[in-house]
C-alpha cells in the first residue's frame, strides 16, 4: 500500500511538472512595450520620422511632424511648374502651407497626382543624409533663436512598375525645426533639389 502522503506528493509533483512544462526559464516571455506615438523629442527624431512616414506612406505620422504654420518652399525654377497661387493674386507663389502640403502628400501616398495624370507610386523611398549636430545651424531670424536649420542631402525615388519608370529628385533640403511644448516640429521645408 502507498501512503496518503506519498500519493499527495506524487500528485503535487505531477501538477507542478505540468504547470512548468510550458515555461522555459532560459526564454522568458516577450512583452511588447513599444510606443507607437510620434514623440519628436529631437530635431533628428523628426527627420527620422519623416523618412518613416514616406516608407510607410503614413499620413498620420507625417501630420504629427508639421507645425500648424508649416511652409514648403520651392526653388525658383519650379515655381512656374508646380507653384500654386496661395494668396489669390493671380500669380504662382514659391511656397504653400500646411493644408496644401497635407493634400499633396496624401495624394502622393495613396491616390497619385492631384490632376490624375500619375497614379501613386508602387515604391516610394525618401533617404535623408542627416548631418551631425555640429553641422546644424541656428536660424538667424528674429524670433527664431531656438530654431535649428538642418541642411540634408536627400534622394527621393518614385517607382512605377507598370510603366517601368521612375521619377527621382535629389539635392539639398533645408529643414527649419522649432521646439514647442517639449516637442520639435518641422516649420519650413526649403527644397533645393534637382529634378
Amino acid at each position: 500500500m502507498t501512503s496518503p502522503n506519498r500519493v499527495l506528493s506524487l500528485l503535487l509533483l505531477s501538477v507542478l511538472l505540468l504547470l512548468t512544462s510550458c515555461w522555459n526559464p532560459f526564454r522568458p516571455r516577450m512583452e511588447d512595450h513599444s510606443d507607437t506615438t510620434i514623440q519628436n523629442r529631437t530635431p533628428q527624431e523628426v527627420l527620422e520620422n519623416l523618412e518613416l512616414s514616406y516608407k510607410e506612406r503614413n499620413i498620420n505620422i507625417y501630420q504629427e511632424l508639421l507645425s500648424e504654420d508649416f511652409r514648403f518652399e520651392l526653388i525658383s525654377s519650379e515655381v512656374n511648374q508646380i507653384g500654386v497661387d496661395v494668396n489669390n493674386d493671380g500669380l504662382r507663389d514659391d511656397w504653400w502651407g500646411y493644408d496644401q502640403e497635407i493634400l499633396y502628400t496624401k495624394n502622393l501616398f495613396t491616390t497619385g497626382s492631384s490632376d490624375g495624370s500619375m497614379p501613386p507610386p508602387d515604391e516610394l523611398q525618401l533617404h535623408l543624409q542627416i548631418p551631425p549636430e555640429s553641422s546644424w545651424e541656428i536660424d538667424p531670424q528674429v524670433g527664431h533663436e531656438d530654431w535649428v536649420i538642418i541642411p540634408c542631402m536627400f534622394d527621393l525615388k518614385l517607382s512605377y512598375y507598370a510603366s517601368n519608370s521612375m521619377i527621382t529628385a535629389s539635392g539639398v533640403a533645408r529643414f527649419y525645426l522649432k521646439p514647442m511644448n517639449n516637442r520639435w516640429y518641422l516649420a519650413i521645408w526649403r527644397d533645393e533639389s534637382n529634378l
